[in-house]
């Protein structure tokens, strides 16, 4: 079943306005939940507090231009926003976003936000503008997983840890989704039942479909993306859009999916395009995908198809600085990883970390990473290892004290001596 980007404006497409035959793409959830609940769940509170459970959801915020188009996206570096290209250009005929006319709020309510920032600069993916100029003037782009843009802030957000994104781990189907976005409320049966909110929504899922990249002739190849999708699964099981016997959507191929709803089971409605779809990968929450398109007005059946990230890791990292997913400390050029701790940045590619001391670390990549430190050289650790530290002149691990050592005097336990060693300088 092919479903195309202009075909479904009007009924379910996701182009972000209040402009009348313009939709959004929001949060359904099952008609038997408690919305209180995915409101709970859409700002961390209760039971729903970050961990290994759910994610932090306070990157995700609203996208919005002074005209009323407004959309979901999430901060993945303290100055990048990712979201879908339709929200901010949705078809050949449309004018080239101005930036000065978008800003990008923070906060669980969006009429209260707890920060709203400027953007200096719309990033539209390439080939988003490429495919806009087909299909009676809407890009198809949407169902060959380039549905993306960047928004560029002002200033720097210092109040927030930014969202990790998946750059190259292959998602497994079956996977717990975690999404989240703004805007009406909807239910599996009704559809959505009202206009009034404008709190962020969460929910879940399961993932049914992973289509690392596109297949499609007459492509260029870096224009070819990546699909995601999942469907919305009723309480009596009676809806399963991705199961083995189902028609094939657009490039989600075929494949089985269980129709057995999870407890907090939930849809992309109006309002959510750009969202972000979250996945623990390797025992960190990652944003997998952004909504692009839906199949359905959020009711039983409905399939939602996210824009893979991963498929576009290269254009994405593009644009961000060093260390994007460390927050803003505000105090100075201090960031904070959340599990490295914190550091400040030095020409050269120097690091002075508040125990570790100086380091000297030319990758880019802030979730695991080799350095060189004087005492001791090069040495490798990650966001799984950490205060784990393998020493390459040692080939063997050693653990780091953070509790007991301040720069330059550093302690390691080396298990293979099985005694504390102080490294000074």
């Amino acid at each position: 079943m092919r479903i195309s980007y202009a075909a479904v404006i009007g009924s379910t497409l996701l182009l972000l306005s209040f402009v009348v035959g313009q939709n959004q793409r929001r949060i359904g959830t099952r008609h038997d939940a408690s919305l209180e609940l995915h409101r709970q769940m859409g700002s961390n509170l209760g039971s729903f507090s970050s961990g290994e459970n759910f994610p932090d959801l306070s990157p995700v915020g609203l996208v919005q231009s002074y005209k009323g188009f407004i959309g979901t996206g999430t901060l993945i570096s303290p100055t990048i926003v990712v979201t879908a290209g339709h929200v901010l250009r949705g078809s050949y005929k449309a004018k080239a976003p101005v930036a000065s006319e978008w800003t990008f709020s923070l906060g669980s309510d969006s009429l209260k936000p707890t920060a709203t920032y400027s953007v200096s600069e719309v990033i539209l993916h390439p080939g988003w503008t490429a495919r806009l100029s087909y299909e009676d003037g809407f890009g198809d782009g949407d169902v060959l997983g380039l549905d993306l843009a960047l928004l560029r802030l002002k200033f720097p957000v210092t109040s927030v840890t930014p969202a990790r994104f998946n750059t190259v781990d292959s998602e497994i189907i079956g996977s717990r989704v975690i999404l989240a976005g703004y805007g009406s409320i909807a239910d599996g049966k009704r559809g959505v039942t009202s206009v009034d909110n404008f709190d962020r929504l969460a929910g879940e899922n399961t993932l049914d479909r992973v289509v690392e990249t596109v297949n499609v002739s007459n492509v260029p190849q870096a224009y070819k993306g990546g699909l995601l999708g999942l469907d919305f699964d009723s309480p009596n099981e009676f809806f399963n859009s991705l199961g083995s016997q189902a028609s094939i959507i657009d490039y989600l191929g075929s494949g089985s999916s269980a129709s057995t709803p999870l407890p907090y089971e939930a849809t992309t409605a109006e309002g959510d395009s750009g969202g972000p779809a979250f996945v623990r990968m390797n025992d960190v929450w990652k944003v997998v995908g952004t909504v692009s398109y839906g199949t359905e007005s959020s009711v039983y059946g409905d399939v939602t198809v996210y824009t893979r990230l991963a498929s576009q890791a290269g254009w994405l990292q593009s644009y961000l600085e060093r260390w994007a997913p460390a927050r803003r400390t505000g105090f100075g050029e201090w960031l904070n990883l959340d599990w490295l701790g914190n550091f400040s940045t030095y020409q050269g590619d120097w690091a002075f970390h508040e125990t570790l001391g100086w380091f000297y670390s030319p990758g880019n990549d802030a979730d695991e990473f080799w350095a060189w430190q004087t005492g001791i050289g090069w040495w490798w650790t990650s966001i799984q290892a950490y205060p784990h530290i393998y020493v390459h002149d040692r080939s063997r691990w050693v653990y780091f004290s953070a509790s007991n050592s301040t720069p330059p005097a550093r302690y390691f336990y080396d298990y293979v001596k099985a005694r504390w060693e102080l490294v000074s300088g």
